[in-house]
């Protein structure tokens, strides 16, 4: 396949892009909005008109390869070869981007105003797609009367219900329940209503109340239902509908059938809940199409999934959406001219099921790769060539791939089967790609009720057509027996899948030649989360996060042989959310690895005294030998207030994954530059733009730990942010707005993009 040429000088650690062996002519403002010549002739033109553009995608995987400066020529070479080192390259020398524009240092705030947010989706009740948590559960009451399970998307109501005090509520907004045995067996739609009481009097035995809230129960290692008027799924109306309530222990479901109670059926919990794995923490994907040139109106987008069922047509709702113009501003002076806001680039329907993952883009930006999960047991791994017809016109105005005028190419791979024999199942998590070899790894799930196995992964062969691929198929997978597991993550230099599962173990796969199993090193048991590793790919070592080992949430440091381990404590467990969320790094350890002077690891954790206030933690290295991350965590700094001035009550928020970005061009660190790191919190944000609710916010860690309060430079966010995105250093006098960062909001479901202000 063809691979991305680097020549690599004398001086290895410097690896300058000037070296990369591609020719390019200047592009001038004229040309903003297209994309730059590319010569198709077979014979070389001369090198003025020569211009093989080069593309960088920034996703979710950012944030889980790294590559700190190789440590010698050899590894130097070796990496070389490996497209996403280059991809990773461009993302840490954001000074060789778009030339032709004068830099130099500038003293600047960053992230300090929302160029533009969208919404993507519907307004109703049952329609809202959020980014937060899905919970899976099952039930089996005494007497087995009846046996199931179900899954729920919910809503954040931490600090606006009344069981915030006592530890976090969210509102189910869609779901269904899957009644298997012995009574009532069939699928039933979440019935509409909440937040807020709601009576339903569409039955023959009288009112019945309800508000669909979810209350995983804090700090209990088990979440169950709980009263606050119960979860109610049916139509009620000429047909079946189950009532959901706990209390003091006891679940009671009415069963009303046909125009019948069956009766209230009491019976010992046997319901348990569980976050599903990788929800709530999606990534926007950003793609750049040209960084040896002008930003580009037109190629340069944003995608993004939904998790909501996917509906074609006016009054729907897409699951993937994606939007280009992004260099605009609300008043109409932005770079891409007159326009207020983003353009939809497409909008589509993708099957029928939901889309909560992150979505990964080809190289070449023409195609996406992503899951659909249909909430009933299966999941779907998709392929789709972005059209050029009539994609779509909104996230609630979709079209199907292909169809209604479109010319875009969905293909699609049931994740089911393979050589390991893997049922049918869910899957929350988000697909990585192997740019070197053209194949994707998937992880699937089943908490209860669907496939047969706790979790599988899977290897699935020809992904983009772009580079070499003609269909997606399964080349192989493994059943992981007794754990859900996490989204996987793969160092291409030594074909090793890394991926966490509930058990609290860090896995890993030996991608030689067709794996039939998997090794473990143990290192959280009693976790519940199920976050994906970060790989330093030029120190061969792993760093994986969990909510509790049963008293503490941790970092831990493995080499990529698991041979041995090295763990810190940063704050205690919380078994209501799954992070902290993954790991960053300054700008030290980028440049210098684990050994530099300086390096630090990065992460948001919790505090030490509830275990509910988001808590940013650094971590040195080398206090006992050296690379070897320290076993205590530096002075940690809060990221959001004990208590929230709005409401009086407690705090109990979380936070998003954090995301570190040196701007080289920014004095306000340093002569040097200045080293950034972004992080979201879901409520009681500790920064005065939050409004003592869901906040980002943009801390400077040029000179280790931060200080947060009223002054940080912070937007809200209505129930914090997902996964950050940050792009570029642009001068924004030439570049307006091409300085951004893409996230998220959790509540409501919108995408935003916000700049970092100045350069100029």
């Amino acid at each position: 396949m063809k691979r991305i040429g680097i020549a690599i000088g004398c001086v290895v650690a410097s690896m300058s892009v000037a070296a990369q062996s591609v020719s390019f002519r200047p592009v001038n403002d004229s040309t903003r909005n297209g994309s730059p010549a590319v010569s198709t002739s077979k014979s070389l033109p001369a090198p003025a008109q020569k211009h093989a553009h080069m593309g960088v995608v920034s996703d979710w995987t950012r944030n889980h390869v790294l590559f700190p400066t190789p440590r010698n020529l050899s590894l130097a070479l070796k990496l070389q070869n490996d497209p996403r080192y280059m991809q990773s390259w461009y993302l840490r020398h954001h000074e060789a981007w778009w030339p032709g524009v004068g830099r130099g240092h500038f003293k600047v705030p960053a992230l300090v105003h929302r160029d533009w947010s969208v919404t993507l989706g519907t307004t109703t009740l049952t329609g809202i797609p959020t980014f937060q948590p899905m919970f899976d559960f099952n039930y089996s009451l005494s007497g087995a009367f009846e046996t199931g399970y179900g899954t729920l998307n919910t809503s954040d109501l931490i600090g606006s219900h009344q069981a915030s005090t006592t530890g976090g509520a969210y509102w189910a907004t869609s779901g269904t329940v899957n009644v298997t045995a012995t009574d009532d067996v069939g699928v039933y739609p979440l019935t509409p209503g909440g937040p807020g009481t709601e009576t339903q009097t569409e039955v023959p035995a009288g009112p019945y109340n309800f508000n669909n809230v979810l209350f995983p129960s804090y700090p209990a290692l088990a979440p169950i239902f709980t009263g606050f008027d119960g979860v109610s799924f049916g139509n009620p109306v000429g047909g079946n509908n189950l009532l959901f309530v706990e209390s003091g222990g006891t679940v009671y479901n009415d069963v009303y059938d046909g125009g019948n109670f069956a009766g209230a059926f009491t019976g010992t919990p046997g319901t348990n809940i569980n976050i599903d794995p990788g929800g709530g923490q999606t990534f926007p994907a950003k793609y750049t199409f040209d960084v040896t040139a002008s930003p580009n109106c037109t190629s340069d987008f944003v995608a993004m999934g939904i998790p909501a069922n996917a509906v074609a047509g006016s009054s729907g709702q897409a699951n993937i959406v994606g939007y280009n113009e992004l260099y605009t501003n609300s008043t109409g002076t932005g770079y891409c001219p007159t326009l207020t806001g983003p353009a939809v680039k497409f909008a589509y329907a993708s099957g029928s099921g939901e889309v909560p993952g992150s979505v990964s883009i080809s190289l070449d930006g023409s195609q996406l790769a992503y899951v659909e999960d249909l909430l009933t047991g299966s999941s779907v791994f998709h392929v789709l060539t972005i059209g050029t017809a009539s994609e779509g016109t909104s996230p609630t105005d979709p079209v199907t791939p292909g169809a209604g005028g479109s010319n875009a190419v969905d293909t699609t791979l049931a994740l089911a089967g393979g050589s390991g024999s893997c049922p049918a199942q869910s899957s929350t998590t988000s697909p990585y790609i192997d740019l070197d070899n053209n194949s994707a790894y998937v992880t699937t799930y089943a908490w209860t009720g669907a496939g047969t196995g706790t979790g599988c992964l899977y290897k699935i062969s020809n992904i983009f057509v772009s580079t070499g691929g003609t269909s997606p198929t399964i080349a192989w997978s493994i059943p992981i027996t007794g754990a859900v597991p996490s989204s996987p993550v793969v160092d291409a230099a030594t074909s090793k899948v890394f991926f966490t599962d509930s058990a609290g173990n860090i896995d890993v796969v030996d991608d030689t030649g067709t794996p039939s199993t998997y090794s473990s090193l143990a290192v959280a048991a009693g976790t519940t989360s199920e976050n994906p590793v970060t790989i330093d790919n030029a120190n061969s070592m792993v760093y994986a996060t969990f909510n509790t080992n049963g008293s503490d949430a941790l970092v831990v440091q493995a080499p990529e042989s698991l041979a041995s381990s090295a763990s810190v404590s940063v704050g205690l467990g919380n078994t209501l959310y799954t992070g902290p969320y993954g790991v960053d790094f300054n700008n030290a350890w980028y440049t210098g690895g684990p050994t530099a002077p300086g390096a630090l690891l990065y992460v948001a954790g919790n505090d030490t005294n509830t275990g509910t206030v988001p808590t940013l933690y650094n971590v040195g290295f080398g206090a006992v030998t050296a690379g070897v991350m320290n076993t205590t965590a530096n002075p940690s700094t809060p990221l959001a207030t004990t208590t929230n001035s709005a409401t009086l009550a407690a705090t109990v928020a979380d936070s998003s994954a954090v995301s570190e970005f040196f701007n080289a061009n920014d004095t306000t660190g340093g002569p040097d530059g200045t080293d950034y790191l972004f992080v979201g919190v879901t409520d009681s944000c500790a920064a005065t733009a939050g409004g003592n609710a869901g906040c980002v916010m943009s801390l400077n860690i040029t000179s280790g730990a931060p200080t947060v309060s009223g002054t940080t430079t912070a937007i809200a966010a209505p129930g914090g942010s997902t996964g950050i995105v940050v792009d570029n250093e642009a001068n924004t006098t030439a570049f307006p707005q091409a300085s951004s960062a893409y996230y998220g909001t959790k509540n409501g479901g919108t995408l935003v993009k916000a700049t970092q202000n100045g350069l100029d």
